[in-house]
């Protein structure tokens, strides 16, 4: 069940997001935008009955001659004069008095006039159906907004109980049809209503039995019509429940599949299976049978109708009472007649409809409690020790998760939880990091009742980090400065007036700026963007995981609009790294690149390509499949070279790792094949064997195997692959490549240059320029002092942090480890500076040594504020002010340590 941020109407029931009335809520939300429209299409009535009528004085005015009577040569045309009632006066008011055609001129005249209507009725329908068009979309907009605020005001125990596809699926699908109807609810009926009546009207003008036929049709239409699709509709209902029985039965016996082989009940199953196929064509065939007849009828009418006009008024014209252009013009004003009566038979039933899903989608957003709405609270109200006092939470079968637990933790103070698994040392955290919030009993900050803070005030009050850290899609900064992204760029005197005009901004869709407007900076104690990346570092730094965006940084590249001067710092950082590893005698430990030598510590594609693919480089494989690489290796004689190391890797891999499991880390970090891959290069190791050996690979296999020797490092793989010779081809291959290569490839590739800094390249690779060397002892954490201490000198650490901040992390953090999701988190927390930080099992991930790490950095950062954390043991509490410890659902008072607990 979900439910509504900005809810209208409050019943005993619960709160409803959405008004219960569909057409009330469509005309509360667009009832100026709605009338505007009926006053359009008001204004187009006359021009419509006008394009009815000049067809008739056509053919009667201009190609009878009524217009030359007495054999006339020229008649008026576009005379128009206004005849005003006694009441008024009588009299004329000549408006034109037109002009002398003769009968060409006049027929041609009034021709014009036609399609000048038919284009102005034309544009009414444009313009009507453009701004119909764009209600439906603000009231739908308006409307999904409203239902995702509602979630954002959910209780946590209501949220929970939600599934996000369900919730999401709801807010973007369902109510989709009832967006499309939202235009059409009142200004459909009225626009076909009134073209409808209009045409009905114009042929009672001209002959009130031809009236009264075109009438006795459209209420056949109006009744019978509407009743057949109603039983169609329920037809085609019934067809949808009985499909999705039916997937769902065959799912089920899908997923029992084995007790089905084991019982032998697959009979028995099968004609289960096919009794509800014959339920379901029976409600098909019920229902092409209803939809036909309903196409049946409509079309008889369309075609039928036509037949009483020209007899009937056919009879007319013959006896004189109705001349060949009314009946000309009533059977054109008929052809506009059908469609708007079988367009309102339409929305008729689309109403039916919408007004169910919008009623399913009303009872799904109404909940009985919704969190508060932001308001201004004081900042005394929010002072003071947390008194709790018979706090009480149960479950959801009523078994008591705390039972009658009443203290005071005093602030500031640092508190430890203990208890064992199930005890109420979670529950009791989650209350006071406010993620339960049914509980009985009290819980007060200062004055205020936490259950009835709004989120905005115990946001800046309160952080908890629970054992499930939740990330958002976008970098590590994104992810720590999301607690802080609760300034709403709206000039205000208070908080509540800010909140609300915020609330009228996205209701009217009006723009947002999302950037750093939105950021708090003086939450974190900073005032700029710059300060606010210091700020980040070291909420990271007390997680554990500043080390970590280091080195995020140095695999990261610079962005291209870049500061050149950077680029020079590190192309200044290159050399002095150079330098100081000559100075330690440690300069064997980078082989540098260098296009006149082969790098043994570089792959065989490295040293080819000698360079970086720009933007998003290719695979190995694709590399491999290029034509112009493969045309080099050809002209060098090196793709059957290259095919031989790829199967002499196979064949070598496939006996070295074939007894490890694939998850195995010597798999991971020594073999150039993926475990699932094992199986395809052991079948064309088989096709190898056979007689006729490689002749028998086809060039899809081939260019596997040499993807899969590109990737070859002769000192980290060790098979003994490659000598001399072999490094020469490679390096006269390398220079035929960057002589000849063509025009549309310029661009794509970046050649490594000792002189420039290489922007598709990592900034590792432009500080080293090279590889490290892997056979050095200790060689890479050697080789990075050196090159951390270098970065630091010329201040370039600053730039690399800002990069690895900027590392993505993936849906739900996905790109992250467990620790690196748990310290992200923990982060978030910290940065902001709350005055309380509850950690409920948030050091899990981690390891013993570094969690008590963490929470020894933690206390410190909360020195002076209050920490309320979960521990494994009393051990782990030693230092705390208080510890707390839970048996079950029960508090345990201890008096050692107590001075924050009475």
């Amino acid at each position: 069940m979900l439910a509504s941020s900005l809810p209208s109407v409050v019943e005993s029931a619960g709160f409803r997001v959405l008004d219960p009335n569909l057409f009330r809520f469509i005309w509360h939300h667009s009832r100026r935008e709605q009338i505007g429209i009926l006053l359009l299409i008001l204004a187009s009535l006359p021009f419509y009955f006008a394009s009815l009528d000049v067809p008739r004085i056509i053919v009667s005015e201009a190609l009878q001659g009524g217009a030359f009577p007495k054999g006339s040569l020229t008649a008026r045309v576009f005379d128009w004069t206004v005849t005003l009632p006694d009441f008024l006066g009588g009299g004329k008011i000549v408006l034109s008095e037109g002009i002398e055609l003769d009968r060409i001129s006049y027929l041609l005249a009034l021709s014009f006039l036609f399609l000048t209507l038919v284009l102005i009725n034309g544009a009414f329908k444009y313009v009507i159906n453009i701004r119909k068009g764009i209600l439906g979309e603000r009231i739908l907009r308006r409307m999904r907004y409203q239902l995702f605020a509602t979630l954002l005001r959910f209780r946590p125990e209501d949220i929970r109980s939600v599934k996000p596809s369900e919730a999401a699926s709801m807010i973007k699908d369902e109510v989709d049809p009832i967006g499309g109807f939202v235009g059409d609810a009142f200004i459909q009926p009225v626009f076909l209503g009134t073209q409808a009546l209009t045409a009905l009207f114009f042929i009672m003008v001209q002959n009130s039995w031809l009236g009264l036929i075109a009438l006795a049709v459209v209420m056949v239409q109006a009744v019978v019509i509407p009743y057949l699709r109603r039983e169609q509709i329920r037809l085609g209902r019934e067809r949808q429940v009985a499909s999705r029985h039916l997937a769902g039965r065959i799912g089920e016996v899908v997923e029992a599949a084995p007790a089905v082989h084991v019982h032998g009940t697959a009979a028995f199953d099968k004609a289960e299976v096919a009794r509800r196929l014959s339920q379901l064509f029976a409600i098909r065939v019920a229902l092409f049978k209803r939809k036909f007849a309903v196409k049946y009828l409509n079309n008889l009418l369309a075609q039928a109708t036509p037949f009483f006009f020209y007899a009937i008024g056919g009879y007319f014209a013959l006896r004189g009472s109705l001349d060949l252009g009314q009946l000309v013009a009533v059977l054109a004003a008929y052809r506009d007649l059908p469609p708007p009566v079988k367009e309102l038979i339409d929305w008729d039933q689309q109403r039916i409809d919408v007004a169910v899903k919008y009623q399913q989608v009303v009872s799904q957003f109404t909940v009985d409690k919704l969190l508060p709405e932001p308001r201004d609270e004081r900042p005394e109200d929010l002072t003071g020790p947390i008194r709790i006092e018979g706090l009480r939470v149960l479950d959801r079968r009523g078994s008591p998760l705390l039972f009658n637990v009443s203290l005071t933790i005093d602030r500031p103070s640092h508190v430890a939880l203990t208890g064992g698994n199930g005890s109420g040392r979670g529950t009791f955290a989650k209350v006071l990091g406010r993620q339960v919030t049914e509980y009985e009993g009290s819980v007060r900050i200062g004055s205020r009742e936490l259950r009835d803070m709004a989120d905005e005030t115990a946001g800046r009050l309160i952080a908890y980090a629970g054992p499930d850290p939740l990330l958002f899609v976008g970098s590590i900064r994104d992810n720590v400065t999301y607690s802080l992204r609760r300034v709403p760029p709206v000039p205000a005197s208070s908080c509540e007036s800010s909140a609300r005009q915020l609330d009228e901004l996205l209701l009217n869709g009006d723009e947002i700026n999302l950037d750093d407007s939105w950021i708090d900076y003086e939450a974190a104690g900073v005032g700029s963007a710059e300060e606010l990346d210091a700020a980040v570092l070291r909420a990271l730094a007390v997680a554990g995981l500043d080390e970590e965006v280091y080195w995020f940084g140095l695999n990261g590249r610079l962005a291209p609009r870049t500061n050149p001067e950077i680029a020079e710092r590190f192309i200044e950082a290159r050399r002095r790294v150079r330098e100081q590893l000559a100075a330690q005698s440690l300069d064997d430990l980078v082989e540098p690149f260098d296009p006149d030598r082969y790098n043994t510590h570089a792959s065989i594609g490295e040293n080819l390509l000698f360079g970086v693919p720009v933007g998003h480089g290719p695979t190995r494989t694709e590399l491999a499949a290029d034509p112009y690489l493969r045309a080099i290796l050809e002209a060098e004689a090196l793709d059957e070279p290259l095919v031989e190391v790829g199967l002499r890797i196979a064949e070598l891999t496939a006996e070295i790792f074939a007894d490890l499991p694939p998850g195995d880390p010597l798999f991971e970090r020594y073999s150039l094949i993926r475990a699932d891959e094992m199986e395809h290069y052991r079948k064309l190791l088989d096709i190898v064997r056979q007689p006729g050996g490689k002749a028998h690979l086809s060039p899809g296999a081939r260019t596997r195997l040499i993807a899969l020797a590109l990737g070859y490092i002769e000192p980290r793989h060790r098979l003994s692959l490659l000598d001399e010779a072999f490094n020469a081809r490679i390096l006269r291959a390398r220079k035929s490549l960057m002589r000849h290569l063509p025009r549309e490839y310029e661009g794509r590739i970046e050649f490594y240059d000792p002189a420039k800094f290489m922007m598709a390249a990592p900034i590792r690779d432009n500080i080293l320029f090279g590889r490290i060397a892997f056979e050095g002892s200790r060689a890479e954490q050697r080789v990075w002092q050196v090159v951390r201490k270098v970065v630091a000198e010329l201040g370039l650490e600053p730039v690399i942090y800002r990069i690895g901040l900027e590392t993505d992390v993936g849906v739900g953090g996905r790109l992250l480890y467990e620790p690196q999701r748990a310290a992200v988190n923990i982060a978030r927390c910290l940065v902001k500076r709350p005055e309380i930080l509850v950690l409920d099992g948030a050091l899990a991930p981690f390891g013993s040594g570094d969690s008590d790490a963490i929470l020894t950095r933690l206390r410190s950062a909360m020195s002076g504020r209050t920490l309320i954390a979960t521990v494994p043991d009393e051990t782990a509490a030693r230092d705390f002010d208080s510890l707390l410890k839970f048996d079950g659902p029960h508090l345990v008072v201890d008096p050692e340590p107590a001075a924050a607990v009475a």
